[in-house]
This record gives structure tokens, sequence and C-alpha cells, in this order.
């Protein structure tokens, strides 16, 4: 049996309406019994019937209420201060708009078929940063949605559409330095710091994820009673990252990535003259490897 949408249901139910008070309206014509709020309501039922077989849909969705709400948010300091856009963005206002200038131009915003998909790259790049600014019960699509003023279908899409986008820029940002390079970081570290031949700082973070993966669970499992993927990242002294090991499960040691990892197994390739990493205690000393002093016992 086929179902009729809310529209299809409500237009016909407004027309049996109708009849039965067209029939009433006739009465009264031919019984010369004129009733002026009978005559209003008839020709209000007949402009709604009008007016919502006009539409598209029966009900418009509350997301549409909220449309420039993201505009506030970014534009409006009295709207949002920008400690809460920190907190909720995990980026400034200034750093959105950079990000913006970097992937406005990729095809992946081009070839957005749909009139409504034609959302401004600058909405797309919020939606992605509170996507993974969220975590738990808050980076479901449908509360993202909400927030943002969008479907969850509409969320899903911008956050393909800007990993795609930034994707492409990966070996374009994310590289080792050269020899030039590594000489400007190791002198600005020693005058700083005071660490000769330092070019970096090594450490390792973890990836939380949504449910436990459907294989080797337990080797994804960490001390934090939660499931998640393991990563070392290498930065200079300005925090920009400079390579990044990824992918291994959450109860593996920052150490035993290190030891495996491409930079340490070739280290010839990737250090010229000396030069070493700065990391915690978690890592094992070598040629070049400084960690941190270990607490005796």
């Amino acid at each position: 049996m086929p179902q009729f949408s809310k529209k299809a249901n409500l237009v016909k139910e407004l027309e049996s309406v109708i009849q039965v008070r067209m029939l009433k309206a006739y009465l009264r014509f031919y019984l010369d019994a004129e009733d002026s709020f009978e005559d209003e309501l008839d020709y209000y039922v007949l402009l709604k019937l009008a007016l919502l077989k006009s539409q598209r849909y029966a009900f418009q969705s509350p997301y549409q209420t909220w449309n420039s709400n993201w505009e506030h948010m970014l534009y409006y300091g009295m709207y949002m201060t920008d400690d809460e856009f920190l907190s909720n963005f995990r980026m400034d206002r200034a750093c959105i708009h950079q990000l913006m200038e970097l992937i406005k131009d990729d095809e992946v915003f081009s070839k957005c078929w749909c009139k409504r998909d034609k959302r401004p790259v600058v909405l797309h790049i919020m939606v992605f940063l509170k996507y993974l600014g969220s975590y738990g019960n808050e980076a479901s699509l449908q509360k993202i949605g909400l927030v943002m003023g969008m479907s969850k279908g509409a969320v899903n899409d911008c956050v393909i559409r800007v990993s795609k986008a930034i994707l492409k820029l990966q070996k374009k940002f994310i590289r080792w330095p050269d020899e030039e390079e590594w000489k400007q970081i190791g002198s600005r570290i020693k005058q700083a710091h005071g660490f000769v031949n330092c070019v970096g700082l090594i450490d390792g973070t973890l990836f939380p994820l949504a449910f436990s993966p459907t294989l080797n669970a337990e080797d994804y499992f960490m001390w934090k009673g939660n499931y998640a993927i393991k990563a070392l990242f290498i930065c200079d002294d300005m925090a920009k990252i400079t390579l990044v090991e990824m992918g291994w499960p959450g109860s593996v040691h920052d150490n035993r990535v290190w030891l495996n990892s491409d930079v340490y197994l070739a280290k010839e390739k990737y250090f010229y003259n000396k030069e070493y990493l700065l990391g915690d205690s978690a890592f094992l000393a070598s040629m070049v490897m400084v960690p941190a002093l270990k607490k005796g016992s």
C-alpha cells in the first residue's frame, strides 16, 4: 500500500473539509442565511489549500530558521567571544579565513550541483572544525546540524568536501625540512633555549575512536579506558609539523612507534650533521633523540 507524504495527506484532508463547507455554503445561499464569519472561514481554508499546494513541503524544517547563525558566530564578537569561538571550533577566526584562502578554489566546492549545496566555503570549514572538535554524543551529525543550521546530510557533505580539499595540501605543508631549513631551526633553538644542533621536538598523541574496532579491538584499548589510534608528531620550534607517523593502535608505546618509524630506521636520510630531536621521558636516548631526564625510583 503506497505511503503518502505529510503534504499529500494534509491536502487530502483540506479538500475533504472544503467539500463539506461548500455544501454548507450552498445551503446558506439558497436559504438566504448570510453568515460573514463562515464566509471568511471558507476563504481562509481555500487560501491555505492554495498556499499548501504551492509549497514543496507541508512543514518547513526547523533548520531553516538558523541559516544565518554561523555568520553571527564568525563575524560578531558580541554574539560569540573569541574564547567561546576558539572553544567551539578549535581555531580562531583569523586562522579560519587563512584556511579558506588555501582551499576556496578547490574543485570539490565547484562540483556542488544542487542549489542548496552552494554554501560558502567558510561555512564548510566551520562545520568541519565543529565536527573534529566534538566528541561522543556531541559529534553526531544531527546535533552539529542543529548548531550550524543545516541537515545532518549537509553536515556530512561539508566534512567530506573539506577533508578532500585539505588532504590535497598535505605534502605542501607537512614536509621534512631541507638542510638550509635545519640550520635556521637549529639556530633559533640554540639562541632561545641553548640546545646545540637540536632541530625539532617529538611527542605522541591519541585520536579517540567512537566505538571499538571490529578486528583486534584489544590492541586499540588504552589506559584511559577507551579505544584510540596512536600518532607521533615531529615539529619545529614554531610548532610547524614536519612529520606525522599515523595509524598505530592506541595501546602501543610512543617509543615503539618511534623505533619503527622511517625517520629512525633511515636516520642518515633525515639528519645531516649531529642533529637530534627533543622528546619526553617515554623515548630512549640515541644519536638522534635526547629524551627528558627520567625521575629516579
